[in-house]
């Protein structure tokens, strides 16, 4: 008898609040700051705390976050940190990195725009680390979609939602499934 004894779909419910508890997840972050005094940097960072530790963190005034990739809830710090240098060395391979002015060490800033630099590390993190990234495929646009956060306030002028991953692809969600992120059969899409 499918779904039980009982009709109750274990596997179902499973994923219904694997889906929830990610949804609702503050934790765990790649992101991507800017200077909104200069247009052509962008800054990759982590956090595995809340996005709000990271964007007031700084001296500087000018310092906005742009936006922040959801990596899944449950994985630990250590593999947060090897994310985060995978892509620094990845942006390495096309960009400039910015030393600092009087230690000469290098920075998490880089010579690119942010616009371009969210762009790059989207793929990048999604072709690279699915695994750990809240995301699914998305069979229809054959995308690969990783739930974040991007700030209104800084791309459109508007007021500054709360820190809650979101699916920001267009459309957001493929139009053959039933949940957003999975088409209610068996498959893959919960990546």
């Amino acid at each position: 008898m499918a779904g039980g004894a009982f009709g109750h779909d274990y596997k179902m419910e499973w994923v219904e609040n694997e889906r929830l508890r990610q949804d609702n997840s503050t934790i765990n972050w790649i992101y991507i700051g800017v200077d909104t005094d200069r247009d052509a940097m962008a800054k990759i960072g982590l956090t595995t705390g809340s996005l709000g530790t990271r964007s007031n963190g700084t001296q500087n005034p000018f310092y906005a976050l742009l936006c922040a990739f959801k990596i899944k809830e449950g994985v630990n710090a250590d593999r947060v940190a090897f994310i985060e240098d995978s892509v620094k060395k990845f942006l390495s391979g096309s960009y400039q990195c910015i030393p600092h002015k009087i230690s000469g060490r290098l920075s998490e800033w880089f010579y690119v725009t942010p616009m371009e630099m969210r762009e790059r590390v989207n793929d990048f993190l999604y072709e690279n680390f699915s695994s750990e990234m809240y995301c699914y495929h998305c069979n229809v646009r054959d995308i690969g979609v990783i739930y974040a956060w991007e700030n209104p306030e800084f791309l459109q002028g508007r007021s500054r939602p709360r820190y809650q991953v979101n699916d920001l692809s267009s459309p957001p969600v493929d139009p053959n499934c039933y949940m957003p992120g999975g088409c209610g059969e068996d498959c893959d899409c919960w990546d």
